[in-house]
């Protein structure tokens, strides 16, 4: 491994204005080469009796993310914000003027939201008191920009609710395209009751549209996507090399999203079930899997540790491929995952931490082979392949 580091680099001019103050891509001073040195040198101190491959970097760092959430705020002043939390803002939110890791086409949306916003007596949500209306703006961008989503979060209480002229002028005022999808979501949070979204199509296609191996795919404002596609290709590339597949293998998909690892298997394998607690993820997934005519796949809309729970002696996996959210698997689920013993385990990681965390607790597996991918250039995080081979004694 090179042992440079920013120590003995010079720092260079950030590309962004607000680098250093929201909370978005707080490396760009450090050059790109360098982060990617940074990133590998961690995960070596995570794992340091692994031989991990070179992370993989992305041939364009900039203009990346397919999913951006922009916040609303305002000061007693009545001075509007529309932008990124600050870093130890104490909930303050940087107006962004534009950001370079989002496409360019969200500086248009962003601009035109502010002036729409100006033209409403609307207010921005104030959590302490639970009062105002306008909470997020989201926008999601598919196959390269061409397909276009924007989702306005607004408070469910009834006295924040937006008029119907409200609705029609932020309709208009987001239209970037004739085909740009628009979306409302009533966010309804009472204490004691789980918290519940309500979505309002209001324009343009029901769907944001994306690519995954040359196979089309449509997402729902809700469900979740690779935030990086160019690297989710590699990676997901990597897996199917990693693997080594016979095309004999079943495959257990945990936390599967929409079944994007398991619509790119699906070629190479005997069979696959995904399991993903979001409804919203898995009617998209199951949508998807129909259109594409893929029969060796299966989804199930239920929590990874009751699905296993439930269903571990039912179905004998060789593989079983687990992505789970930041905070990792968790002892339960590890605990089935050893009951089940497959013969190799595909650990896909967006906090090297955690997993190693797992890794660790985890008996009877050993790594056979690591691969990081830098999804996210200019912050301090990596997705982190993790092959697991077991030890049959």
């Amino acid at each position: 491994m090179q042992t440079l580091s920013l120590s003995t680099v010079e720092k260079i001019l950030p590309r962004c204005p607000h680098a250093g103050i929201c909370g978005g891509c707080a490396s760009q001073h450090v050059p790109y080469e360098i982060q990617l040195l940074e990133k590998e040198k961690k995960l070596q101190e995570l794992f340091p009796e692994v031989e991990i491959s070179p992370i993989i970097g992305a041939e364009d760092p900039w203009r990346y993310r397919g999913k951006m959430e922009f916040s609303f705020r305002q000061d007693k002043e009545k001075n509007y914000y529309l932008g990124l939390m600050r870093v130890n803002g104490r909930g303050r939110v940087e107006n962004i003027d534009e950001c370079f890791i989002a496409p360019k086409w969200m500086h248009e949306a962003l601009t035109r939201c502010r002036a729409w916003w100006q033209t409403t007596k609307l207010e921005a949500f104030f959590p302490p008191k639970e009062s105002g209306s306008l909470r997020t703006l989201t926008l999601r961008s598919g196959k390269g920009g061409e397909s276009q989503m924007v989702i306005l979060t607004v408070s469910g209480k009834a006295e924040a609710a937006l008029s119907q002229e409200e609705i029609d002028s932020f309709k208009e005022a987001l239209s970037i395209t004739p085909n740009t999808s628009i979306y409302l979501i009533i966010h309804r949070a009472k204490k004691g009751e789980p918290t519940r979204f309500y979505e309002m199509h209001l324009k343009g296609p029901s769907y944001l549209e994306e690519t995954l191996f040359e196979k089309p795919l449509r997402l729902s404002p809700q469900a979740f996507f690779q935030p990086n596609v160019p690297m989710a290709h590699k990676m997901f590339s990597a897996a199917i090399e990693m693997l080594e597949l016979s095309g004999k293998e079943k495959v257990l998909d945990l936390c599967c999203g929409i079944g994007t690892i398991g619509i790119a298997l699906s070629p190479y394998v005997a069979q696959v079930i995904g399991v993903e607690l979001s409804i919203e993820a898995v009617t998209d997934g199951r949508e998807n899997i129909e259109r594409l005519g893929l029969e060796n796949i299966q989804l199930f809309a239920q929590d990874a540790g009751a699905f296993l729970k439930t269903n571990r002696a039912l179905f004998q996996p060789d593989i079983i491929v687990v992505d789970p959210p930041r905070t990792g698997l968790g002892k339960e689920i590890i605990r089935y995952l050893e009951e089940i013993s497959p013969e190799k385990i595909l650990y896909v990681s967006c906090n090297p931490k955690t997993q190693k965390e797992d890794i660790d607790y985890l008996k009877g597996y050993e790594i056979l082979s690591m691969r990081p991918f830098d999804q996210f250039p200019h912050t301090p995080h990596m997705e982190n392949l993790a092959l697991l081979r077991r030890i049959d004694r």
